[in-house]
């Protein structure tokens, strides 16, 4: 463990680090900063709540607070592939940098551009961004990117995997040949990765942890079900159980977000959903109502399951098996945060055990079963079972030969001429 002060921060930095209670840096931390001091590009992996956003922010300050050459701004660019995240981005780096004159700008896609291009003429020195919005105004001449010194590209793998891998060329194409590149991602292995790692220059790779391994501090569980009604009564039953303050729901799909949030509110819960549909005002104002606690359940689609930072979630309940390992652990990742302890409870039905299997397989854990009184299932798990894990299926016996050549080959009719 290593403090901050042992990374030769500016004061100003060690202010704010101070006023945040930041005492110990992380071991992404640890590991980032001495490198980015450094001036070298980096690659970095680390599980959600590692403490990134930092990693990258306080190299880039630190930077800025030593060179304070003139150049015309933006100087730094830091690049996120969900609104959510970049406003959460932006609200770190303005904590950080509360005791300095570097200011940044946020540009965000389903956000007037009128405010957009003031924040633009007032020069801030670092810009966050999505990239659909800034492709824009880089496209209109709106912002020049050539004194960029420092490019982050944040939850880089969720980029590549939401379609932005053009967009992401066309912005680094516009910025600053002479810069330093920072990716920070949940895994390195993206296949899209060779064609952003093409920019950067001779990068150092850190791999801080796996991302299926950790989350030791999180109780997984599993609940058997029969069907989406069924499944709503259990979610219902175990925060009532579990006496969860704090509970993030996620569904597969939005039409099921919106039920089981209704069906929540119905039971005097206080509920409420987000998913893609929803506008950007409307979900800045749901999520804040959810970190202040005025919200008890936020039930969504995996539109939330990445980046977001919400202190003292106790309980996460996939409502729906996700699709992925991946999915999986960004979900659970919003509970048992700095070392903290939660629980993460899956609720699976007869069509998605061999998904929760599988995801059995990519963690190497197993779930531990449970059931809650006066809701058990009629379904009560595979019959048979494989060393895998999977379900075994019933063999389809075979037909014997004989019989398909006779039935495939029916007699000829034969035909008599009439006289």
């Amino acid at each position: 463990m290593s403090t901050f002060q042992e990374h030769h921060l500016d004061n100003r930095l060690l202010r704010a680090l101070d006023d945040l209670g930041f005492q110990e840096t992380t071991e992404a931390q640890k590991q980032a900063l001495p490198i980015i001091a450094e001036g070298r590009d980096l690659m970095l992996s680390a599980k959600t709540g590692s403490g990134k956003t930092a990693a990258f922010i306080l190299p880039m300050l630190n930077r800025f607070l030593l060179d304070e050459r003139c150049g015309c701004p933006p100087r730094g660019l830091i690049l996120l592939p969900t609104r959510e995240l970049a406003i959460q981005t932006q609200k770190m780096f303005e904590k950080l940098a509360a005791h300095t004159d570097i200011t940044c700008g946020l540009i965000l896609g389903g956000e007037p551009s009128k405010p957009q291009l003031a924040m633009l003429k007032s020069k801030p020195s670092v810009v966050i961004a999505t990239p659909g919005r800034l492709f824009e105004h880089v496209g209109n001449a709106r912002i020049d990117l050539s004194a960029i010194a420092v490019l982050v590209l944040d939850e880089a793998d969720r980029m590549l995997d939401m379609g932005f891998s053009e967009t992401v060329d066309a912005i680094v194409a516009a910025c600053n040949k002479e810069r330093q590149n920072l990716l920070f991602s949940a895994t390195l292995k993206s296949k899209g990765f060779g064609r952003i790692t093409r920019f950067l220059d001779n990068p150092v790779r850190l791999e801080i942890d796996s991302l299926r391994d950790g989350h030791s501090q999180i109780s997984q569980q599993f609940v058997l079900t029969d069907d989406d009604r069924h499944k709503e009564n259990v979610v219902a039953a175990l925060i009532a159980e579990e006496d969860a303050q704090h509970v993030f729901v996620f569904c597969n799909t939005r039409l099921q977000a919106q039920k089981v949030s209704n069906m929540l509110s119905s039971k005097k819960l206080r509920a409420c959903y987000i998913h893609g549909e929803v506008s950007q005002e409307e979900r800045k104002k749901v999520l804040e109502r959810f970190r202040s606690g005025v919200l008890q359940v936020l039930v969504a689609t995996d539109l939330a399951a990445r980046g977001l930072d919400v202190k003292d979630v106790d309980l996460v309940i996939n409502f729906t098996v996700p699709h992925s390992g991946d999915d999986h652990v960004h979900r659970i990742g919003r509970t048992g945060r700095a070392s903290q302890e939660g629980t993460a409870i899956t609720l699976v039905n007869s069509l998605e055990w061999n998904r929760m299997s599988s995801i059995e397989r990519y963690l190497k854990i197993r779930f531990t079963p449970r059931k809650i009184k006066g809701l058990e299932a009629a379904y009560t798990g595979p019959k048979k079972l494989k060393k895998s894990g999977k379900a075994a299926g019933v063999k389809k016996k075979k037909r014997s030969k004989a019989i398909v050549s006779k039935k495939s080959k029916p007699k000829k009719k034969v035909r008599t001429k009439k006289r």
